[in-house]
């Protein structure tokens, strides 16, 4: 009673937690919120993830066609053709850019975390995602930002941001491998 529900469609973040210290490391990550990149994020936020999404996935299947893979959602994205898919994938798009950001701020429940990018990762499996996929989904990323951020997307930004964004990956990644593995073991 009293408690708030998030719904599975939600990132799972806490805002109103204090980033940890400078030179804390959570789950193995060392912490990104430096004052520049913690700008960033709010100048990204500022701009719109909408907006941001709808960047990163021009540029993301401007790259890679295929890399719509990574989004597929039966009876809503195949191909990413048409006004409807456009818009999952700009959902879509806008929440990878959530997730990466809230990484960099330092505003993220590990735990959590760790747990939606694994469940992420065996439903990418299923729908053809290939790990070559996130790699333009990186670049994507790292074009976009630099079309959003300008002159402010420094080394050291860029850093944090592609930092995080690589964490996130390889969670996913290693959920998309064990759903593999498990489709594999089915089959045999």
């Amino acid at each position: 009673e009293g408690q708030h529900q998030v719904s599975k469609d939600q990132l799972v973040l806490q805002p109103e937690v204090a980033a940890p210290a400078s030179n804390a490391k959570v789950g193995g990550l060392p912490n990104l919120a430096t004052p520049v990149a913690l700008q960033s994020w709010q100048q990204v936020k500022l701009v719109g993830l909408d907006s941001v999404g709808e960047m990163l996935r021009v540029n993301t299947l401007a790259l890679d066609s295929e890399a719509v893979k990574l989004f597929r959602v039966p009876g809503i994205v195949s191909t990413g053709e048409g006004m409807l898919q456009r818009m999952a994938l700009r959902h879509l798009c806008s929440k990878v850019v959530r997730f990466v950001g809230s990484v960099v701020a330092g505003r993220y429940d590990y735990l959590r975390l760790v747990e939606t990018l694994s469940k992420l990762g065996k439903t990418r499996a299923v729908g053809g995602a290939r790990e070559e996929h996130f790699e333009a989904l990186k670049q994507g990323l790292d074009i976009t930002l630099r079309e959003v951020l300008g002159d402010t997307y420094t080394k050291e930004v860029q850093h944090a941001w592609m930092t995080a964004y690589s964490f996130n990956t390889a969670i996913v990644i290693e959920g998309m491998r064990s759903a593999q593995g498990s489709m594999t073991a089915r089959t045999a």
